[in-house]
């Protein structure tokens, strides 16, 4: 018989000591929120994975139970240090988020995830980053802060057979995280640049995730943004990328920004620092769910979890429900070594079948990005601040007011449906997949960026990515141990319409965005990428195989459906995140998704976490 001892935070849980909120944030111990390790105990709920949407449910559940989190990373604070803390070195400090097989590991951070060769892709690995870290990748990320369409989320409720994620019903979870702050415009001094704000799709008081606008405005981007409403007719919208509508238009998007000092909001700076305060939240940081524990009832229920801190081994139970929420490469790694999975996989490691699912792992969806790059006259935040005569000048604006460079990462975006002089040299088999979505679903996006060049010079570039991934890729496990890591098969291009839309996307880019007077106004030299010696559609196709990246939206491994195994897409769980085939778990992340989100996943993640907390604390 195994025996739970209470921690030191449920001994000193703030319902134990005061009843006023007040109360319970003077008198809790920072301390009392995280569990002993090596020594079993029980909770109302765990949370495998403290990621983006597992600290939000966490401390949604944790202000009425007794919860716990399991995480394998730490503070991003301590083992990433100002990469994830200051904006601008969210594009220029994290080495590790660097997509090439030959990218520098970063064990405390990172979990350096290599996907098989990609046979489409010329044969290449790619490093997929995974934040490892208290708040996961919502601590690595570019911070972008940008809904779904209104169609998007009718077609998840179609596939789900639940109106409760139409735009209507979820519009409610979206706006639930966030507390919105308008742009500072003495600030960020650029008359050149419209800022579109619909506020009534965000609540004035909003929730503990900061989103603001960037208290600096890069020149470069600023004549990028020019290029593209020039150069593809992408006027920027009057209401921002926040209100159910992206093709069409391009955007200056808000950050997942504190603007108080312009410093990262991350899942962990938001809510677990809140629930810290305000509730009895445990977490186990560096401490790896090894199985989900199941009991013999029928159908079996998830009982708990055997987890290991740094070698110490020993289970967390749950007496109401396990959430998983490891994300969209360890979620069903998981799953699949706990025994819930494919039976062919899981029979050939020697697993016991707890619940036989074949879609487990599949249906991995994730959109490729494909660049183009000049050299530019202009200045940029990378240039500014990697001056050796400037950089003094900025590190004081940053620290003094949140100004400046270093507080400038979310930039200047744009979606569009492919205009129809392009649309009609598609093949008539992709034109016929384009047109199974709605009109206000994207099919291409546009990302203005930059980068140093040599002696201090910028070099600009534009990213085309595809909302739209037809090609399926899967998630599989080699061992029936979580210290292997997953077989990842991103199988890009294995659907030709993704290339056809990619060379579209690459066309785009250089024969009008790049030839814009906005953008010809500020060219240094000529075409860098692809170059001008690429002409031929068969030299481009080779480019995109060669040089094509991931945007890091996978989506779908445990997706979400009516039935297991019926024709919606092998169905992992159900429309309330419920695995099917066992009883007390679920998945919360981007995992679920059955489909990629147009748009970034973000804000989509923060939701899904909102309304899954919300349907366990009314018992649904």
């Amino acid at each position: 018989m195994k025996l739970y001892f209470p921690t030191i935070a449920a001994i000193l849980a703030p319902d134990a000591l005061a009843d006023s909120s007040k109360q319970r944030s003077q008198r809790r111990l920072f301390s009392s929120a995280f569990g002993y390790p090596g020594v079993n105990a029980s909770y109302d709920y765990v949370v495998i994975g403290g990621g983006t949407a597992g600290l939000t449910l966490a401390s949604r559940l944790a202000a009425h139970a007794s919860v716990a989190v399991i995480e394998a990373g730490t503070f991003a604070e301590t083992t990433n240090g100002n990469n994830s803390v200051v904006p601008l070195l969210s594009l220029t400090g994290i080495g590790f988020i660097d997509a090439t097989a030959s990218f520098t590991p970063q064990p405390l951070m990172d979990w350096s995830l290599l996907s098989q060769p990609i046979a489409g892709a010329a044969g290449r690995q790619i490093h997929y980053a995974q934040g490892k870290a208290l708040g996961g990748s919502s601590t690595i990320n570019t911070m972008s802060y940008i809904r779904s369409t209104k169609s998007a989320y009718a077609r998840w409720a179609e596939i789900a057979g639940d109106t409760s994620y139409n735009w209507d019903a979820m519009l409610p979870f979206l706006r639930r995280s966030v507390h919105l702050t308008p742009p500072n415009q003495a600030q960020r001094n650029n008359t050149n640049v419209t800022v579109g704000i619909d506020n009534s799709v965000f609540d004035a008081a909003g929730g503990p995730l900061e989103v603001s606008w960037n208290n600096w405005v890069d020149p470069t981007l600023t004549w990028l943004a020019k290029a593209v409403e020039q150069g593809a007719g992408l006027p920027v919208s009057t209401t921002g990328f926040a209100s159910g509508t992206l093709a069409g238009h391009g955007a200056w998007a808000p950050g997942t920004i504190d603007p108080e000092r312009a410093t990262r909001s991350d899942s962990e700076t938001s809510f677990l620092r809140a629930a810290i305060k305000d509730t009895s939240l445990v977490v186990y940081p560096l401490t790896q769910a090894t199985n989900i524990l199941f009991d013999g009832s029928s159908p079996p229920k998830a009982v708990g979890v055997k987890v290991s801190s740094l070698g110490a081994e020993y289970t967390v139970a749950a007496t109401k429900e396990v959430v998983l929420s490891a994300g969209v490469f360890h979620s069903p790694q998981l799953l699949m070594v706990s025994g819930v999975g494919p039976p062919a996989t899981l029979r050939s490691l020697s697993i016991p079948v707890v619940s036989a699912l074949p879609g487990v792992g599949q249906n991995l969806q994730d959109p490729i990005q494909i660049f183009a790059a000049y050299p530019l006259t202009t200045p940029s935040g990378q240039t500014l601040t990697a001056h050796p005569a400037l950089r003094p000048t900025y590190l004081k604006q940053y620290l003094e007011n949140g100004g400046g460079p270093y507080s400038s990462a979310a930039g200047f975006l744009a979606f569009e449906r492919i205009p129809f002089s392009y649309r009609a040299r598609l093949s008539n088999a992709t034109q016929a997949k384009l047109a199974a979505f709605a009109n206000d679903w994207p099919e291409v996006a546009y990302v203005a960026g930059s980068f140093v060049g040599p002696n201090l010079t910028t070099v600009g570039t534009m990213a085309a990515f595809l909302p739209l991934a037809f090609s399926r890729g899967n998630v599989s496990i080699s061992s029936a141990s979580m210290e292997k890591p997953p077989i990842i098969d991103l199988d890009w291009f294995s659907d030709p319409a993704d290339m056809e839309l990619a060379l579209t996307a690459l066309k785009r880019l250089r024969n009008d965005i790049w030839q814009s007077a906005a953008a010809n106004g500020v060219k240094a030299g000529p075409e860098l990428l692809p170059g001008a010696a690429m002409e031929t559609d068969a030299q481009l196709e080779d480019f995109v195989r060669t040089q094509a990246l991931t945007i890091w939206h996978a989506s779908g491994t445990c997706a979400m459906g009516q039935a297991a195994g019926a024709a919606t897409g092998k169905a992992v769980v159900d429309s309330a995140g419920r695995v099917f085939g066992v009883a007390g778990l679920r998945v919360c992340d981007a995992s679920v998704f059955p489909f990629v989100l147009p748009g970034y996943p973000q804000a989509g993640v923060y939701a899904l976490a909102e309304k899954m907390a919300d349907a366990l604390l009314k018992g649904a």
